[in-house]
């Protein structure tokens, strides 16, 4: 529940590294736990006892040790939500966005359908504290200045039953938890994007282009919310196995025809941001189809994206201390880029063209 990396950079110089090339937003993730903590709790944890807690006394003190040495401004006792606090305003100082994205309840590695945060009213998605947590951080948001949208939910998804605790998983369950959870958003700070992601971890948003899902009685109809101007679709692409021409169709079928009504059945208008694609870090996969066809794809279509993953390495995960991230694009030690090629060759040409498209 503590922003990564912080062992072995300190948050200026990994938002002054986002920043040199020519990224301008960045996408936070949270989990709902954080939030339950202060709330029931009555305060917030400091990182020392959270990073204990998870490592062990011994790892523990050091991640610590060495969070604060590259980090000298934090307090001795400062809490999880002060960091995403310095972050914020770090990012504000160099003129980045900050997007925060409800990535799991229960904190962990995500995702799998079976992790229990897969769904609305699964184990650990407790639905009334999901909406309690979006108040929360969208009311605690506004005191950032480069808070500029928020997400509902990461990579919504089946987990194999289409009941459960009263939750039906389909789109009209989808509807009504998303809508509320949007006016709870909305309700703390109104000056932020809500960002809503679909199913099938978020990579279909067909439904709500069109005119609802087969056999369902759900429009999408943003017109009678107060956040209407608010809203905005988010898609996920990790299809590695289609070609270009395919993957264009698919898109457009599924996401990318809201920006122009194209498509069969596609009828409404919405912005749209791919909120997460990514690859392993290799000159090799950077040349492939799949990045080569977004690369091209994504500034066409004029939409902001963000790409997974910044991270060269985690505190822990999935119960691996220091586990590296091959798809990161900075290096274990949050030093240099991973795959320089690829930044220098792939990512800073599409981030150019991006911006000159959407400018």
């Amino acid at each position: 529940m503590i922003p990564e990396g912080l062992q072995y950079a300190s948050v200026s110089s990994l938002v002054s590294k986002i920043k040199d090339i020519g990224m301008n937003a960045i996408r936070l993730t949270w989990a709902v736990e954080m939030v339950d903590d202060i709330l029931d709790g009555g305060h917030d944890v400091d990182i020392k006892t959270s990073f204990i807690s998870v490592l062990g006394l011994s790892n523990g003190t050091s991640v610590y040790k060495a969070v604060m040495k590259n980090n000298p401004n934090f307090a001795p006792n400062i809490s999880r939500l002060q960091v995403f606090d310095a972050i914020a305003e770090e990012c504000a100082k160099q003129q980045v966005y900050v997007h925060l994205d409800n990535h799991v309840s229960k904190a962990g590695w995500c995702c799998d359908k079976d992790d229990g945060n897969a769904w609305f009213g699964f184990k650990y998605f407790d639905v009334i504290k999901w909406k309690r947590a979006l108040s929360y951080m969208a009311d605690h948001g506004k005191s950032w200045p480069a808070l500029r949208s928020m997400s509902l939910r990461n990579e919504l998804r089946s987990t194999g039953s289409w009941l459960f605790n009263g939750q039906y998983v389909n789109w009209s369950s989808w509807y009504a938890n998303m809508t509320v959870g949007a006016g709870a958003i909305h309700t703390a700070n109104p000056d932020v994007l809500i960002f809503f992601s679909g199913m099938s971890y978020d990579s279909q948003l067909r439904p709500l282009l069109t005119d609802g899902a087969s056999g369902e009685d759900m429009v999408f109809d943003m017109s009678k919310f107060k956040y209407a101007d608010k809203v905005v679709l988010e898609v996920h692409d990790y299809d590695m196995d289609s070609n270009c021409t395919t993957k264009r169709d698919l898109l457009t079928q599924n996401s990318f025809g809201t920006l122009n009504a194209t498509g069969s059945g596609v009828r409404k208008m919405f912005p749209l941001v791919m909120s997460e694609w990514g690859f392993e870090q290799s000159v090799a996969q950077s040349q492939a189809p799949y990045a080569s066809c977004l690369r091209e794809f994504l500034p066409e279509q004029k939409v902001g994206w963000m790409t997974w993953v910044l991270s060269g390495s985690y505190y822990v995960r999935q119960g691996v201390a220091d586990k590296d991230e091959p798809w990161g694009l900075l290096d274990h030690e949050w030093k240099d880029w991973r795959c320089p090629e690829c930044i220098k060759k792939g990512l800073q040409p599409m981030i150019a063209a991006t911006l000159k498209n959407t400018t």
